[in-house]
């Protein structure tokens, strides 16, 4: 029979390393996305900085956002990889989730 590998003190430190790391994230608030949120890329053109962007997931629903996840799915196709990248420009991107805001208000 094989000989069973334990946990060495090299994979503690590493564990220890990993929970530091999130700890120092979480109390800066990097990386982090609220439950029922989806972190979305917003540019027109690849030399163009991508805006970040936290989505509740309600506002998919929306016809404006059903439009421009279309697009989407034109440009960079369904099998995405990744943080979402959608094709427009971010400030047209914070009116529309804007006015989806508001819709969902009234």
């Amino acid at each position: 029979m094989g000989k069973k590998k334990g946990i060495t003190s090299a994979d503690i430190r590493y564990q220890r390393l990993l929970e530091r790391e999130e700890g120092r994230r979480r109390s800066k608030g990097v990386g982090l996305v609220p439950s029922g949120y989806v972190p979305v890329l917003v540019g027109m053109t690849e030399q163009e900085e991508m805006e970040r962007f936290l989505i509740h997931t309600e506002h998919f629903k929306h016809p404006s956002m059903v439009i421009l996840l279309e697009m989407a799915a034109q440009e960079f196709g369904y099998d995405q990889q990744g943080i979402l990248k959608i094709p427009c420009d971010a400030n047209h991107f914070q009116r529309v989730v804007s006015f989806v805001k508001e819709k969902k208000k009234s």
